[in-house]
């Protein structure tokens, strides 16, 4: 039986959101064990705190400026390519189309995912849980300004 292009799209849109909502809270996972590393050692101070901890902060934050404009040109290669079909279509989950669209939201997924990651390595690092928070926010904020949107790939689909 053949699906309908809607229903692949809907279906394949799913898929996305399911990924990016489960890597959102992946970003609620790191925030509870920094608490955790907090509240049961109460005297951390990073594991190898050291006085260019403020220089790692600076490239980290210089790196997630590059990734907002990294995340639009990512997408815009990935979804830009020529579409070809060599996988047997019996072995795929979506169209080739729908597939490029699922692949450019997790690749978005997991550039927003990262930012969490750097504060998250700062914490460890320098043991200010500030450093998490304030990246945490970056990526939930990157999260939200790139999420995918229905109508875009309704629109990437009719083009």
């Amino acid at each position: 039986m053949e699906t309908k292009p809607v229903d692949e799209l809907k279906k394949g849109y799913r898929v996305a959101i399911i990924i990016g909502i489960t890597m959102i809270a992946s970003l609620f996972i790191y925030a509870a064990i920094v608490e955790f590393i907090k509240i049961n050692y109460k005297s951390f101070k990073g594991f190898s705190p050291f006085p260019e901890v403020e220089i790692l902060r600076y490239i980290f934050f210089g790196i997630t400026i590059a990734e907002f404009f990294l995340i639009g040109f990512i997408k815009k290669f990935i979804l830009s390519r020529e579409v070809t079909d060599e996988n047997n279509p019996n072995q795929r989950a979506f169209s080739p189309r729908i597939q490029r669209l699922l692949t450019t939201a997790i690749v978005t997924y997991a550039i927003c995912e990262s930012i969490a990651l750097y504060g998250f390595v700062l914490f460890l690092i320098g043991g200010s849980s500030f450093d998490f928070y304030i990246f945490m926010v970056i990526s939930f904020i990157f999260y939200v300004g790139y999420f995918p949107r229905y109508l875009q790939w309704e629109e990437y689909l009719s083009s």
